[in-house]
């Protein structure tokens, strides 16, 4: 395990994803920041959007890092020198978490930047509104995107391992992002006896980034804050341990 994390981390590091990920939260982030011509305290507490747009950019770099080895048919190298396909599997999925915290921190490194340009001392990072100050809330919301993250790298590895096709993984992200909450809030709705298990479903889990920060949120997900971290975590080994049968079962 030890040797394929070192091999996967100098492949990733010698890649040029990484920086185009980083190029793009930027970009994002920037756009978030110029679309409004006053920054709310509610855009600055989400990091400028940066939740959002990470799990984009996360699904996207995510399934690349897996889907090169089958387009560049290095997949059969890496079987022939490791036959612990296991330890390819997981030693990938640990790069992602470590690529998504020092993502995280870029976020969070944007954020003061922007608001200091944007808004200047308007909002103070320090000064109580509602249930916590505006530093507290972009920390909690940034903890609540790495919750989620642990879910989406996992469910991003298991489409490509099933898929192999890395535009329609990164499609399939997109509508889970944008469209899997308000679906699920709609089916609970429209079946209000069977709330109690329809809101487990996983599409009802990216609740999870604002819910951290704001507790106000329960009401559309359904689940308590320890409910949908845990919640969270369980489909996340689910589908990391599906997709590693995948890995190791499907013909390359």
């Amino acid at each position: 395990m030890k040797n394929s994390l070192k091999q996967e981390l100098y492949k990733f590091r010698h890649q040029r994803i990484p920086l185009y990920g980083g190029i793009a939260l930027v970009v994002l982030m920037l756009y978030s920041a110029v679309s409004s011509s006053n920054p709310s305290r509610m855009l600055i507490a989400q990091g400028f959007g940066a939740g959002q747009w990470l799990t984009i950019i996360m699904i996207a770099i995510a399934s690349t890092f897996v889907a090169m080895e089958y387009q560049n048919r290095t997949i059969m190298t890496l079987f022939y020198k490791n036959s612990n396909k296991s330890a390819i599997y997981f030693a990938k999925f640990i790069v992602m978490l470590i690529y998504g915290a020092l993502m995280s921190l870029l976020g969070l490194v944007l954020t003061f930047v922007l608001k200091a340009v944007m808004v200047g001392s308007k909002y103070s990072w320090g000064a109580m509104y509602g249930q916590h100050s505006l530093l507290i809330d972009l920390l909690l919301n940034t903890a609540g995107f790495y919750i989620y993250l642990l879910f989406i790298i996992a469910v991003a590895f298991l489409l490509i391992t099933l898929i192999r096709v890395n535009a329609a993984v990164v499609g399939i992200g997109l509508v889970i992002i944008f469209m899997g909450a308000e679906f699920s809030s709609l089916v609970m709705s429209a079946l209000p006896h069977f709330s109690a298990i329809i809101k487990w479903n996983p599409l009802n889990l990216v609740f999870v980034i604002n819910q951290f920060a704001n507790s106000s949120y329960e009401k559309y997900s359904n689940l308590s804050l320890p409910q949908i971290i845990i919640g969270n975590l369980i489909y996340a080994v689910i589908f990391i341990a599906i997709g590693d049968v995948l890995f190791k079962s499907r013909r390359v």
